[in-house]
């Protein structure tokens, strides 16, 4: 069973679970507000590493956005 926790970031939802794969040993999901999603198997070595991916991934598709 993988262990998740949630947060909000700029109006997105971001999971981060538990899941060995490969180096990492943590994955993320992340949803915005019209519940579109992506997910990252590979988020990071700790759970911090992995949220710290998942604001950088929601930063860089605000700013993607806002420039079309």
């Amino acid at each position: 069973m993988i262990e998740k926790s949630s947060e909000e970031y700029k109006g997105w939802k971001i999971e981060v679970g538990k899941e060995d794969n490969m180096c990492s040993n943590y994955s993320f999901d992340i949803i915005d507000s019209s519940g579109n999603g992506q997910h990252v198997k590979m988020g990071g070595e700790t759970r911090e590493r992995a949220l710290e991916r998942a604001k950088e991934m929601i930063d860089l598709e605000k700013k993607i956005e806002t420039e079309n």
